[in-house]
C-alpha cells in the first residue's frame, strides 16, 4: 500500500510558531511526529523541534514498528527534552505534547504514541474517528462526568496534566494493540490549533471534496475562522493517505448501523 504525505504547519495569531512536525519513511515503514510546544520565549519551538528529531533520529537509525519502538517514541522524547532543558538553563519550563504515528504497509499494521493534547485522528469510511486521549483537566472531568459542556473553545482547555516533561507518564500514552489497515484509510495529526478550530464534521466533509492530501489540508487550514487574531493558536497538519484514493474514503455515510465496528 503506497503512502501520500502532506503537510502545514502555521503561526497563527502568534508572536512565533511552536509546532514542529516531520516524519521519515520508506517504501514500507513510516514514523510521523507533530509536537506542539510550551514555554514561551523560543523555549517552547526548542522543546518541539527537539523531541521530533530525536524521535525521528531514533526511529531512521533502526527502523522497527512494534509495540516496544511506539513505546520507546515517548522515552526518546522525554529524554531529548530532559538533556534541552540542561543544555539550555534559560529554559527550565519548557515542554511539548508530542503524537507519534508509525506505520507498516507490508503487514498493514498502525501504532501511535501521544502525550499531551495534540491528536491522531483515523478517517475510514469518510468518518472521524480519534485515536489518542487527551491528556487535559477538561478532558478528565468529561471522562469522570463532572463536566458536561463543550470541550472546544473552552478558556480552560488547554490546561493540561500532562506533557512530555512532567515527572510520571500518564496511563493510555501508547495505544493496547496495533490497528489493521485497510487500503483507503487516512490519518491526521494535528496540533490542538487545528482541532480546536475545524471541527471533525467539517474535517470529514472537506476529505469529501479533496483530490489529494495536499488539497485536503490546504483546506482544513483555509477553514480557520480568524487565522491572524490574537488568540488564534499556532496550528499544524500532517495528513498521511495509505493506498490510492478510493470512493469509500471519503463518502460520508448516513448512518451507521448498531453493530458496525471501526475496525
Amino acid at each position: 500500500m503506497r503512502l501520500t504525505v502532506a503537510q502545514r504547519s502555521e503561526r497563527g495569531g502568534r508572536k512565533r510558531n511552536e509546532d514542529t512536525i516531520g516524519f521519515c519513511a520508506n517504501e514500507t515503514l513510516g514514523c510521523f511526529v507533530l509536537a506542539d510546544g510550551t514555554g514561551g520565549y523560543e523555549g517552547g519551538a526548542l522543546a518541539s523541534k527537539t523531541v521530533v528529531q530525536q524521535v525521528l533520529k531514533h526511529f531512521s537509525a533502526a527502523p522497527r514498528i512494534d509495540l516496544a519502538a511506539i513505546g520507546a517514541s515517548i522515552d526518546v522524547a522525554r529524554e531529548a527534552l530532559h538533556e534541552a532543558r540542561k543544555a539550555h538553563p534559560q529554559f527550565p519550563s519548557m515542554d511539548t505534547t508530542i503524537v507519534a504515528l508509525m506505520l507498516d504497509t507490508e503487514r498493514a499494521l498502525a501504532y501511535w504514541s501521544s502525550i499531551g493534547d495534540s491528536r491522531i485522528y483515523l478517517f475510514r469510511s469518510g468518518r472521524a474517528r480519534t485515536l489518542t486521549t487527551d491528556h487535559s483537566v477538561l478532558q478528565s472531568m468529561i471522562d469522570a462526568g463532572i463536566f458536561t459542556g463543550e470541550l472546544r473553545s473552552n478558556q480552560k482547555r488547554n490546561l493540561l496534566y500532562a506533557a512530555v516533561g512532567s515527572e510520571e507518564v500518564p496511563e493510555r500514552v501508547v495505544c493496547d494493540e496495533p490497528l489493521a489497515l485497510r487500503s483507503g484509510d487516512i490519518f491526521l495529526l494535528c496540533s490542538d490549533g487545528l482541532w480546536d478550530s475545524v471541527d471533525e464534521t467539517t474535517m470529514e466533509t472537506l476529505l469529501q471534496q479533496a483530490k489529494t492530501p495536499e488539497q485536503w489540508v490546504d483546506e482544513m487550514v483555509r477553514a480557520v475562522p480568524s487565522p491572524s487574531a490574537p488568540e488564534q493558536d499556532n496550528y499544524s497538519a500532517l495528513a498521511i493517505w495509505i493506498g490510492e484514493r478510493e470512493e469509500i474514503t471519503t463518502r460520508i455515510l448516513s448512518a451507521r448501523p448498531k453493530d458496525e465496528k471501526d475496525d
